[in-house]
């Protein structure tokens, strides 16, 4: 049955795989369009949105060098916190007069966005947020997102953690991502006879996880689920081996950052298993990535450099394939459309739920001689490969997101008129 997608897209947007879109190449003065780039400067997700900028900027870079459109970002901090984020959106809608949104790490702020970008009737582009809410029962029509959910991210780890151990002592980060996680894996523990030593929710931005670990140490656990990401896994990480709880148990995670390879110990956590965002390595396109990262960036090349890169070059694509800025016209663009997504498998935006259906990983952690040498932490141990990423559009969440996306009302944008390109 055709979608929006299959109806609007164009030949011009569905020719590149490959780094530039095809509009890139063509003659002609240059129309602007102006991304207004939303995310976590500061608060709690600071150092992620931090490298997320780094990629953005420079794919903004490589499109202007090449492309006849030039691109600008505008920025705003949400701070991590809903009530600022949606402030930011609209300062960046009705005031700076931006074209469209991008960006995004905390889920909260995902969930909040949505609703909000129908309402200002501007398309949204989300980088990072993992609430599978977000395309399932709380889809909204204007916003895709770019990075995997949940249940998309975990489903490797959750292959491989069953072999680690049997009974698993679970430390939540008080929030979406922790309580998905946490939903999902206990129950992948009961389905394969499995036993709980212990579950301990925190508040997200902990530092302090003596208590947990002096509990950890006394439960019989074989193994350490760490439901929470960014500085709190760090943080847990560490305190986890300052303990000498690597001595007695397996670890794992649901996402501890590359960006922290430094500041973690990585010899005493060597073999431990995490959910990876992207490798370097898992396809040609991914190689050249890395490569032009690595000649502006100092230091280890992080999946967020990616998510910041590939998800401007992925939103200059589909603003291709439209042909405009117009929001409702720029989602159905999205809608159904295979792209490379620097990843072994072809990924797709799916047009029932706007989720991009990519493949997903779990790594290794590897020791600080390998780490010097390759300068990435992980070694891909598991992966799921696009296609069985997220079901299918008859999956329920996808069912339900395509009922919310019918059920939203997209408002008009006074004063503004679309981009053509």
């Amino acid at each position: 049955m055709a979608t929006r997608g299959s109806v609007l897209r164009s030949a011009a947007g569905a020719a590149v795989l490959a780094g530039i879109p095809s509009f890139a190449r063509a003659a002609g003065p240059k129309p602007v369009v102006r991304i207004g780039f939303l995310d976590s400067f500061s608060g709690v997700f600071a150092d992620i949105a931090a490298y997320h900028k780094a990629g953005a900027e420079l794919a903004v870079a490589d499109l202007n060098a090449k492309g006849r459109i030039a691109y600008e970002l505008v920025y705003g901090d949400d701070a991590s916190k809903p009530a600022v984020a949606t402030t930011e959106a609209r300062r960046l809608v009705t005031q700076e007069k931006v074209d469209v949104l991008f960006g995004g790490t905390s889920s909260a702020i995902g969930l909040a966005l949505g609703p909000l970008c129908d309402s200002l009737g501007i398309f949204n582009l989300e980088l990072g947020p993992f609430d599978s809410a977000i395309t399932g029962e709380k889809a909204s029509r204007l916003t895709y997102r770019f990075g995997p959910n949940s249940r998309m991210s975990l489903r490797p780890l959750a292959n491989r953690l069953p072999a680690l151990g049997k009974k698993w002592y679970f430390i939540q980060a008080d929030y979406a991502l922790g309580r998905d996680a946490y939903a999902l894996l206990s129950d992948v523990l009961k389905h394969t006879s499995g036993s709980e030593a212990g579950h301990d929710i925190l508040p997200l931005g902990t530092a302090d996880f003596s208590p947990t670990m002096t509990k950890i140490r006394n439960s019989g656990a074989d193994v350490v689920v760490l439901a929470n990401s960014g500085i709190d896994a760090a943080n847990s990480v560490k305190q986890f081996v300052q303990f000498g709880l690597h001595k007695q148990m397996k670890l794992a995670g649901i996402n501890l950052e590359d960006i922290y390879a430094k500041t973690v110990p990585l010899d005493d956590i060597a073999g431990a298993s995490f959910t990876v965002l992207w490798t370097p390595n898992a396809s040609d396109s991914a190689r050249k990535l890395a490569a032009r990262i690595g000649k502006v960036v100092k230091g280890p090349i992080s999946a967020r450099h990616f998510y910041g890169y590939g998800g401007i070059m992925a939103l200059a694509d589909r603003i291709a394939g439209a042909g405009t800025t117009d929001a409702e016209k720029l989602a159905a663009a999205f809608d159904d459309h295979p792209w490379h997504g620097y990843k072994a498998n072809p990924s797709v935006w799916h047009g029932c739920d706007h989720q991009l259906a990519q493949d997903t990983y779990a790594g290794a952690i590897v020791g600080s001689k390998t780490f010097a040498k390759t300068q990435y932490v992980f070694d891909i141990v598991a992966e799921v490969p696009a296609s069985e990423s997220d079901g299918t559009c008859d999956s329920p969440w996808a069912v339900a997101a395509k009922k919310a996306i019918a059920a939203a009302t997209v408002g008009k944008r006074d004063g503004y008129t679309p981009k053509v390109v």
